[in-house]
């Protein structure tokens, strides 16, 4: 049985299991530095097994309640610090706020531990072509996000979810 991350009023977002192998491969393709690979069931498989394993966290997918239909994937890269959180939905459910009502319960999720110092004097370069964002609480980075800068939709997810545009930052 797959670990339960959080309900939400449409969602529940929970780990993958091997038996949505093939739709969660699918998925991965959604999100924007995956476009144009090709992920596989054992990918997946593999992946299921040292993010849960290993880091206790990565990308869980986001089951709608009314049909338990796999809508989308979101969580927190592996191995990121600060977390970097990512999130993509299906085309055909897009637009529903999906997004956004995932994002929302996995940034009150990560306020519990990875909270990370943002030292402004060492601020990176901005990444050509991308718009970085930051999750802060309390002057300190809670999560952090990237997307193109015409992700229009992908950029309002973030906003209505507290994230700020911001120059960089060292890891």
């Amino acid at each position: 049985m797959s670990m339960v991350i959080d309900e939400t009023k449409r969602l529940i977002i929970r780990e993958i299991e091997e038996k949505e192998a093939d739709e969660a491969a699918e998925l991965l393709t959604l999100f924007g530095e995956n476009k144009g690979k090709t992920f596989t069931r054992d990918m997946v498989t593999a992946y299921i097994k040292v993010a849960y394993g290993f880091y206790g966290y990565g990308y869980w997918g986001l089951f709608e309640k009314e049909s338990n239909e796999l809508v989308g994937l979101a969580g927190f890269r592996e191995g990121s610090c600060p977390l970097e959180v990512g999130y993509c939905v299906r085309e055909d459910k897009r637009g529903r706020g999906y997004a956004t009502e995932a994002l929302k319960s996995l940034t009150e999720f990560a306020e519990e531990d990875f909270l990370w110092v943002l030292d402004e004097e060492k601020q990176g370069e901005e990444v050509r072509g991308e718009v970085l964002m930051t999750l802060e609480r309390e002057g300190k980075v809670l999560a952090y996000a990237r997307t193109t800068k015409d992700n229009i939709a992908s950029v309002r997810v973030l906003q209505k979810n507290g994230f700020k545009e911001c120059k960089g930052f060292t890891r």
